[in-house]
């Protein structure tokens, strides 16, 4: 088994690579069409026999087709990975492509189909193709996976339907076992209005605290000059059954992939990056939709779960992709934890062009760090606060999870990507565990030249203790090239099995572990 290292990062521990193992990165983002299902995994030390389920993640697996090229990492055609566990010391591997309208159609033309992509591609779309790209719309469900109930309040696993998401309103419906692609689904927008102007929403739904019920945001873009846009969050309680907890009007459409929930109350923060979707008539791309404004505040809205009243509050101005939890640590204030950037740079820099290319991706300031803040509700005041770290761990921090067991509760510990944790190259990457409750308790693993993924929380059954579990780690190994999942301890952060995986696994955005499906 490759060394396993529990350590404080610093510069000499790290070392940088050389120009050939820091250039096995890009593999992450580079096509790979092949397909496969349940092909037996080799681990190198025998299974737990609790791990029963699948860890299900989803990414981008092509960028390519025919005569043209995908621009930005965000438009790579979505494909599904699973790693399935059946409890007998037996696992097994999928990946396949979610087979979207844009999917098939660009097969069968040999051609990237004219969909509405984030930057474009390369050569360029001629005029009717234009057209074509702004009447077919998104349609390109990369990024996360959720499971929704079918029927409401049902408890049988086969009413589970699992989804493809991104950042939409609509998304795909997927066979969880065999990672085949089942059907569009695009729900009816709650209250009413044009899908046209309601097609942006959230890649991160969000169990409602103590309740089978799930919730998200729908942004909605006024029509007519009498019309307010709106930010509404909404209560499935099924895949078909939806309702408006409150909407919320706001002067411009805030870009928003994630947001927080307590036990009482939703937390969105609106970040001053704002959707134009006129420049898209101009552009035919969304990357130009996307407006920062960095003399704004970050204006957040407080909504009460159960009455939807909404509390308005401002707070310093960033950037927010991914929160990571949030608690009630009493009747008037609410602690929230989440990952900010100071620009759009993470956004606008994810580029194929930089990441394939070392130089480039290392000039890049992309580098966030973890931020708490405290909401008081009846003087309606934020405070930020940073958080202190063991000395040699590095305080960048992405990609959050938590032992989801914990959600909307006190908490203490987060487990992220850290991308350049050397300060010098996004090559040097580590998961971080980070204590927020003691800072002792920071621990970091790293194993050089390999690059990882978000880790996925998974508990021991009956465990006691926050930590007591296993982490799912996919990596790629820089120095052979090659795709593994490790299986980290989650209390000690140190390596207990492995196993090489059949292909190349390109990069995935986010996943979950389902302990239902096997």
């Amino acid at each position: 088994m490759a060394t396993c290292i529990v350590i404080w990062l610093s510069p000499l521990v790290l070392g940088h690579g050389d120009a050939n193992e820091e250039d096995a990165l890009s593999l992450l983002f580079k096509t790979n069409n092949i397909e496969l299902e349940d092909v037996p995994l080799k681990f190198e030390k025998e299974l737990p026999k609790w791990l029963k389920g699948s860890l299900i993640r989803n990414g981008v697996g092509k960028f390519d087709q025919g005569k043209r090229e995908m621009l930005h990492l965000f438009d790579g055609f979505a494909k599904l990975t699973s790693w399935k566990f059946n409890g007998q010391d037996n696992a097994t591997f999928s990946t396949k492509f979610v087979k979207s309208k844009f999917y098939k159609e660009s097969i069968a033309s040999n051609d990237i189909a004219p969909f509405m992509n984030f930057m474009g591609v390369k050569p360029p779309y001629g005029f009717l193709d234009k057209m074509k790209l702004l009447i077919n719309g998104g349609d390109n469900m990369d990024v996360n996976v959720y499971p929704y109930r079918k029927v409401e309040g049902s408890t049988d696993t086969n009413q589970m339907g699992y989804y493809a998401l991104t950042d939409f309103w609509k998304m795909y419906e997927f066979n969880a076992t065999n990672l085949e692609t089942i059907e569009l689904i695009s729900p009816k927008i709650p209250g009413g209005g044009f899908e046209f102007a309601s097609m942006m929403s959230t890649a991160h739904p969000l169990p409602e605290p103590g309740k089978p019920s799930t919730l998200l945001h729908l942004a909605q873009s006024k029509v007519f000059p009498w019309q307010d846009n709106k930010i509404t969050l909404v209560r499935i309680h099924a895949t078909d059954k939806r309702e408006i907890v409150a909407s919320i009007p706001v002067d411009q459409i805030p870009y928003m992939h994630s947001f927080s929930v307590t036990e009482n109350y939703a937390i969105f923060f609106c970040n001053p990056v704002f959707m134009d979707f006129t420049k898209i008539l101009k552009t035919f791309e969304a990357l130009s939709s996307i407006v920062w404004d960095g003399s704004q505040p970050t204006m957040v809205k407080v909504v009460n779960l159960k009455t939807g009243e909404v509390t308005h509050l401002e707070t310093e101005t960033n950037l927010v992709l991914h929160h990571a939890n949030a608690y009630e640590k009493d009747n008037r204030t609410i602690v929230v934890d989440l990952v900010p950037y100071a620009n759009t740079d993470i956004v606008t820099a994810m580029t194929l062009e930089n990441f394939r290319d070392p130089k480039k991706r290392n000039k890049l300031n992309i580098e966030a760090k973890l931020r708490r803040y405290y909401i008081d509700l009846k003087e309606k005041h934020i405070k930020p606060a940073s958080f202190d770290y063991k000395s040699g761990i590095p305080e960048q921090f992405e990609f959050p999870r938590i032992n989801d067991a914990y959600r909307g509760r006190p908490y203490c510990f987060l487990y992220g990507v850290a991308g350049k944790a050397d300060n010098r190259t996004i090559a040097a990457t580590a998961i971080v565990k980070k204590d927020v409750c003691n800072k002792s308790g920071d621990l970091a693993y790293i194993n050089m030249d390999h690059y990882v993924n978000e880790a996925v929380f998974v508990p021991r059954p009956n465990s006691e203790a926050e930590d007591d579990g296993i982490l799912l780690l996919p990596l790629l190994d820089g120095k052979d090239r090659k795709s593994y999942l490790y299986i980290l301890d989650a209390k000690t952060m140190n390596v207990t099995n492995r196993a090489e995986l059949p292909t190349i696994v390109p990069f995935t955005f986010h996943g979950s572990f389902f302990p239902d499906v096997y």
